[in-house]
C-alpha cells in the first residue's frame, strides 16, 4: 500500500449533548461562551469552517440569549463556515417511529432556513445504532449521504465507506462511518506525540482495514462540549510538516465529495455490531417511565392530532401549525439519543418528564379545541357523542367512548354493539354555588356517573359522526359474571387452570403457558441489563381469574403476587421479603386478536420483568422496522470478548410488531409500550422494564471493562440513580394476533389500528373539568358556517398504509399525506385528484406510478381538495 496516496480530510467540530449527566439549561449557559468563541474565530479565519453537531435547537437556545448574532450567523452559514443541522436535535434512531425521524429532519428544515443552507449530511456522530430503514428516511428528507459513528461491522460492509440501501432497495445513501468516534483527532497539536501516537495510528486502522488502498480518509478532531480548535489551518500546516499521511482542511460534505461511487461496495441492513464502540442493544428497557412517556405523546401527535388538525381545518378551525411544532420540540427534545436511551442522571430524567408532560397538554389542548368548537357548531347535546375517525380507513371496531350521565344505564342508537367496561359514581354535594341571572344560590348538586363503554360502529375515514344515547333502566350493556375461566372466539381460547394460561389455536396447537411474567436481577446501569451471576428468571404465576362477558366482548382478569428480592443484596443472599404484585386484564372479541392489558406496582429494585408468549416456533421472528419488516439472526457468536466491544446479546429494537411463524399458524406480539424483545427457544420474550440505581458501572457480566456514561474516567464519580429503580406504578398493552400464515400487509394495518383509536366527545355540564378547556371555549369561537352531521376527507385504498396525515408544516394551505407500502413487493398506487408528489421537506419528486418495496410515498395536496 502506498500511503503517499492517501489523503486525510480533517474536520473541525463539535459534539453537543443537550442533556447527559449535566442538564439542557447548563448546555445553554456553556454555549455562550463556547458559540461566542467559534464564531469569532470564524470572523477572525474566513478560510475555516465548523460544524455544530447537526442539529438546530441548540442553535435557536444560543441565539434566544444572543439575538444580534442571528445575522452573523446568516453569513457565516451562507459563506459555508458554519455547518448547521440537519436535524433538529440528535435522535436516537431505534426507539422511535420513522414519522418522529422525519418530523425531527422537519423541523431541523425549519429552523435552518431562519439562518440559511442546512449541513447535506445525515450527520448523527454518537447515536446508538441505526435502523435498517435510514436511508428512507434520509432520502425523504432530501439527504443523500450520512456520516455516522456506532453499530458497523466492516465485515459486513466493506469496509468504512460504502453505499447503503433500504431494504426495499430503492433509497440509497453514501454512508461514512468514524470507526473510532467523532472524537478520533481531538487536540488537533501539531507535534509528534499527536501525529505518531494519536493521528497516524488512526489512518493506519482506516486503511488496514479497507478493502483496498484508501485514497482519503476522514478523521473528525472535535469532542463532547469542546470548542472550535483555534488557528486551525496554521496546526495542519505543521502536522503536515510530522506525519506520514497528506493532511487537509476539510468538512463533512467536502470529504464525501471526494468519494468515488464506484469504489464504494454496497450494503444493506442495520448497524446494531458493538465492534468498535458499545451501542447498549438493552438500553430499550431502561427508564421505562421515559419511555412510556415519549411513546404515548408520539402516538397521540402522529395518529390523532395531525390528523385531527386536518379535519378542523375543513371545519373552518385554523389553528396555527406553530401549536403542532411546539408539541413537537417537547417530543424531540426528548428524543435525543442520550435521553431517550434513559442513560442519564436523575435530575435530568425530571426535566425530559416535565417537557413531555408540557407536550402531551398542548396535545390535549388541541384536541380539546378541535373536538369542543366541532360539537358547538353542531349543537350537540349531553346525551350524543361526537365521534372523530384521524384514521384515513373506515373502521369498524371497538373504540373506548367515555360518558358523563345522571342516569347509571344509558342505551347507545346506532351502534353494534356496547359494552359497559368501568363506571365510577360521583357523590352529590350540598351547599354549592350556582350563579344564575337572579343572583347567587346554594344548592344541592346531584350525583352523576362517569362511564367507559367499548361501542361497535362504524366510522368513516378522517371525520365524524354523532351518535345518540339516551338514559334507560336495562342492564343489558353490563359484563356478566361468567362461571368457566375460559375466553374463546374462533380463533383462540384460553383457559386458566391452576395458574397457567393454556391457548388452543384454531388449527389444534395446544400452547402450556401462553402468556408469563417472568422476573430476574439486573447488575446493569442506565445503559444496559447485565444478569446477575448465578441468578435465573422466576415465573410470576397468577393465583385468581375472573371472566366476564357482554355478547362477544370477553374479559378475563388475572391476579397475582409473589414475594421477590428487595434488591441485588437480597437476591444475592437467596431471599425475598417484598410482596411484588400484578394483574393482567384478557380482552378477547370475534376478531384475531387478543388485547392484554397489564398493570404492575414496580416495588422491587434491581430487576428486569418480561411478559413472555409461547409461540410453539423457534423459527427466527419477523419484526417491523420503519415503513417495513426485518428477520434477524437469533444466534449470539461465540467468544464475543475476542472481537465485541460488549456482548452482543440477541435483544433487539421493536418497532410496532414481531411475529413469529409456526408450521400452521402465525402469532405476532404488537405494542407501542414495549422497546425491544428477545427469543429463547419457543418464547418471545418482551421486556417490560429493567430498573438501576446507577447512570454507569463497570466490569458487567455483558460488558466488560470501563463504565459507560464516563464514571469511570479520571475525576468523575459514580453517579446514583435512585429514580431509576422507577418505584411506581406501570401500565401496558400488548395485542396478540393470530393468523394461519404471515402477512406483511395485515399486520402493519393492524399495526396501526392498535394504535390509531378514534376521538370521544360529549358536550355536558355535570363536570367542566373532564377536558380542561371545556370551560374556557365559549360558543363565539365555534366556526359559522353550519357543518353536516357526518363527515369524511379522504380515503385510501386497501393495498397500503397510511403513515401520516398532517398540516403542511411548510406551505399553510396544504396538506400532506404519506403512504407507505410495508410490503415486500412494489405496488403500484394511481394519485388521488389534486395529489402532488413532494419529499418530506416539500420538494417536488418524480413518480412512476409504483411505490417501491418497504417505502413511502408523500402527497401533497391544496387545503382545497379536503373539502
Amino acid at each position: 500500500m502506498t500511503t503517499e496516496k492517501t489523503k486525510v480530510y480533517l474536520v473541525n467540530h463539535t459534539h453537543w449533548d443537550r442533556e447527559w449527566y449535566f442538564s439542557s439549561q447548563d448546555s445553554i449557559i456553556l454555549s455562550d461562551l463556547l458559540f461566542t468563541n467559534a464564531i469569532k474565530e470564524l470572523q477572525q479565519h474566513p478560510e475555516a469552517s465548523f460544524t455544530l453537531d447537526g442539529q438546530l435547537s441548540i442553535l435557536d437556545n444560543y441565539v434566544t440569549i444572543h439575538p444580534e448574532m442571528r445575522m452573523t450567523i446568516q453569513q457565516l452559514v451562507a459563506n459555508k463556515q458554519l455547518q448547521i443541522g440537519p436535524w433538529y436535535t440528535q435522535p436516537d434512531a431505534l426507539h422511535l417511529q420513522g414519522e418522529s425521524l422525519l418530523r425531527n429532519g422537519m423541523l431541523g428544515q425549519l429552523s435552518a432556513m431562519k439562518y440559511g443552507q442546512r449541513l447535506p449530511v445525515g450527520y448523527l456522530p454518537d447515536t446508538f445504532g441505526f435502523n435498517s430503514q435510514l436511508p428512507v428516511v434520509l432520502n425523504e428528507l432530501g439527504l443523500h449521504s450520512f456520516v455516522f459513528w456506532r453499530g458497523i461491522d466492516p465485515k459486513k460492509t466493506h469496509g468504512f465507506y460504502f453505499k447503503w440501501h433500504s431494504l426495499g432497495g430503492q433509497r440509497t445513501v453514501t454512508a461514512v462511518n468514524m470507526p473510532q468516534g467523532y472524537g478520533t483527532g481531538m487536540l488537533l497539536t501539531p507535534s509528534h506525540d499527536y501525529v505518531d501516537q494519536r493521528l497516524d495510528p488512526a489512518v493506519d486502522l482506516i486503511t488496514q482495514i479497507s478493502p483496498q488502498s484508501a485514497k482519503a480518509v476522514l478523521i473528525p478532531t472535535g469532542n463532547d462540549q469542546m470548542e472550535i480548535i483555534h488557528d486551525f489551518t496554521d496546526k495542519v500546516a505543521k502536522i503536515n510538516q510530522m506525519g506520514k499521511y497528506e493532511y487537509e482542511v476539510s468538512d463533512y460534505p467536502g470529504f464525501i465529495a471526494k468519494l468515488n461511487p464506484t469504489d464504494l461496495a454496497d450494503y444493506t441492513g442495520e448497524f446494531l455490531d458493538p465492534i468498535y464502540a458499545r451501542v447498549h442493544r438493552t438500553c430499550g428497557s431502561s427508564r421505562m417511565d421515559i419511555k412510556l412517556a415519549a411513546t404515548k405523546l408520539e402516538d397521540k401527535l402522529i395518529y390523532q392530532v395531525e390528523p385531527l388538525m386536518v379535519i378542523g381545518q375543513r371545519c373552518g378551525i385554523d389553528l396555527s401549525s406553530g401549536d403542532l411544532v411546539l408539541a413537537w420540540q417537547k417530543l424531540l427534545e426528548s428524543q435525543a439519543h442520550d435521553s431517550m436511551a434513559g442513560s442519564i442522571v436523575d435530575s435530568v430524567a425530571a426535566d425530559i418528564l416535565q417537557r413531555l408532560k408540557s407536550g402531551h397538554e398542548l396535545a390535549d389542548s388541541l384536541i380539546n379545541t378541535i373536538e369542543r368548537l366541532i360539537a358547538l357548531n353542531l349543537g350537540l347535546t349531553d346525551q350524543q357523542v361526537l365521534l372523530l375517525n384521524p384514521a384515513l380507513t373506515t373502521t369498524d371496531a371497538y373504540q373506548t367512548v367515555k360518558v358523563t350521565t345522571a342516569s347509571p344505564d344509558v342505551y347507545f342508537k346506532d351502534v353494534e354493539h356496547a359494552v359497559l367496561q368501568d363506571q365510577t359514581k360521583v357523590a352529590s354535594r350540598e351547599n354549592v354555588l350556582s350563579q344564575t341571572a337572579s343572583g347567587d344560590h346554594y344548592i344541592t348538586e346531584p350525583a352523576y356517573y362517569l362511564s367507559t363503554y367499548q361501542l361497535k360502529t362504524t366510522l368513516p375515514p378522517l371525520g365524524y359522526r354523532v351518535i345518540d344515547f339516551e338514559a334507560t333502566v336495562a342492564t343489558t350493556n353490563r359484563l356478566q359474571l361468567i362461571a368457566t375461566q375460559t375466553i374463546s372466539n374462533d380463533q383462540l381460547e384460553i383457559a386458566f387452570n391452576d395458574g397457567s394460561l393454556t391457548a388452543t389455536l384454531f388449527d389444534g396447537t395446544v400452547l402450556s403457558d401462553f402468556l408469563t411474567l417472568q422476573d430476574q436481577g439486573n447488575a446493569g446501569d442506565t445503559y444496559d441489563f447485565s444478569p446477575l451471576a448465578g441468578d435465573q428468571p422466576q415465573a410470576l404465576r397468577f393465583q385468581t381469574a375472573t371472566v366476564k362477558a357482554n355478547q362477544d366482548w370477553q374479559l378475563m382478569q388475572l391476579t397475582g403476587q409473589l414475594k421477590l428480592p428487595k434488591n441485588l443484596t437480597e437476591r444475592k443472599n437467596t431471599q425475598a421479603t417484598v410482596m411484588f404484585k400484578y394483574h393482567v386484564d384478557l380482552i378477547l372479541t370475534a376478531n384475531h386478536n387478543l388485547t392484554a392489558k397489564l398493570h404492575v406496582d414496580n416495588n422491587i429494585a434491581d430487576h428486569k420483568l418480561s411478559l413472555v408468549v409461547n409461540t410453539g416456533s423457534s423459527v427466527p421472528a419477523v419484526a417491523s422496522v420503519p415503513f417495513g419488516f426485518l428477520t434477524r439472526d437469533r444466534q449470539e457468536p461465540e467468544q464475543w470478548q475476542d472481537r465485541y466491544a460488549e456482548r452482543p446479546v440477541a435483544i433487539w429494537p421493536l418497532d410496532h410488531s414481531v411475529s413469529v411463524n409456526g408450521a400452521t399458524h402465525t402469532i405476532t406480539a404488537m405494542t407501542s409500550d414495549v422497546k425491544e424483545y428477545e427469543q429463547q427457544g419457543d418464547q418471545l420474550w418482551l421486556t417490560l422494564l429493567a430498573t438501576t440505581d446507577q447512570l454507569g458501572k463497570p466490569d458487567l457480566i455483558n460488558r466488560p471493562g470501563r463504565a459507560s456514561g464516563d464514571t469511570t474516567k479520571l475525576g468523575h464519580p459514580f453517579f446514583p440513580t435512585p429514580q431509576a429503580e422507577l418505584q411506581q406504578a406501570f401500565d401496558y398493552q400488548v395485542t396478540i394476533r393470530i393468523d394461519d400464515r404471515f402477512d406483511e400487509l395485515v399486520i402493519a394495518q393492524q399495526a396501526l389500528q392498535v394504535s390509531q383509536t378514534a376521538l370521544a366527545y360529549q358536550s355536558q355540564q355535570l363536570n367542566l373539568f373532564i377536558n380542561r378547556l371545556d370551560n374556557k371555549l365559549q360558543d363565539e369561537l365555534a366556526p359559522k358556517a353550519p357543518l353536516p352531521a357526518t363527515m369524511s376527507l379522504f380515503e385510501l385504498p386497501e393495498h397500503v398504509v397510511a403513515g401520516a396525515c398532517y398540516p403542511d408544516f411548510f406551505d399553510h394551505d396544504a396538506v400532506i399525506v404519506r403512504v407507505v407500502n410495508p410490503t415486500k413487493h412494489a405496488v403500484e398506487f394511481a394519485l388521488p385528484t389534486g395529489a402532488q408528489v413532494v419529499n418530506a421537506i416539500d420538494e417536488a419528486q418524480d413518480y412512476q406510478g409504483t411505490i417501491a418495496s418497504y417505502d413511502v410515498l408523500t402527497l401533497k395536496f391544496n387545503k382545497a381538495v379536503f373539502k
